[in-house]
């Protein structure tokens, strides 16, 4: 029970304020035709979708193409485009229904579904830990995340990561919001059940884990070609 307690708990943190006011008028700017209006839109959220890309398909320039596909995209149906609640979780849903479609696609892979890729290892990310205590726990957490279904793996990502409510989460993975609560708090569950044992903190060793999950592309390349395309 007190396992469960914790994990409601931790469930239940604060999030940010709801974008959809501030957002809104770059929205609608963007439908109205404004180059810099989109322009502005990439550049904002270009290093979520990038990072967030980078966890279904570890090619950088793959995503990064995904990326330009999907805005120019957005720019060629800009005149159809609906009302956004957030633009952010538009962008997501759709690189991730783009990415993981380009994926079951490519003859050099087999036949795949949703669950079947989600990575979010570290690598060098962990020297940037100096307390040691700190950095086995972080590198614990990773060996435990390892043997998570992929689909637990992205909510944690969409929840610890980019602090996520449950209901965007749901609209991002294309799901039941109570779907995404079963599959944090079973995550939750299996890595409490591992690592609580060790005395390990497993919400805040969370926090810090997907802290360290930045991306190091440079955003300038992408930028220019978006704005070619624009410009053209």
């Amino acid at each position: 029970m007190e396992v469960r307690t914790n994990l409601t708990d931790e469930c239940r943190k604060p999030h940010r304020p709801n974008a959809a006011n501030a957002e809104m008028p770059l929205w609608n700017m963007l439908r109205a035709g404004s180059g810099e209006a989109f322009e502005q839109i990439f550049r904002l959220y270009y290093p979520s979708l990038l990072n967030y890309g980078l966890r279904f398909n570890k090619d950088d320039e793959e995503v990064k193409d995904c990326i330009q596909i999907l805005f120019m995209n957005i720019w060629e149906r800009k005149a159809f485009l609906g009302n956004s609640d957030s633009i952010r979780n538009y962008l997501l849903a759709s690189l991730r229904r783009l990415i993981l479609k380009r994926v079951k696609t490519s003859p050099l892979t087999i036949a795949l579904d949703d669950d079947a890729i989600f990575h979010v290892e570290l690598s060098v990310e962990t020297q940037m830990i100096r307390d040691q205590t700190m950095k086995e726990n972080v590198l614990a957490l990773q060996n435990a995340i390892r043997n998570l279904p992929a689909r637990q793996k992205e909510a944690l990502y969409l929840r610890f990561y980019d602090d996520q409510s449950f209901g965007e989460i749901a609209s991002i993975m294309n799901i039941s919001t109570r779907a995404v609560y079963k599959l944090i708090y079973k995550a939750l569950d299996a890595l409490n059940e591992e690592l609580a044992p060790q005395g390990r903190d497993v919400p805040f060793v969370l926090g810090v884990y997907f802290s360290l999950l930045v991306s190091g592309s440079a955003l300038g390349e992408g930028v220019e070609v978006i704005s070619g395309f624009v410009q053209g």
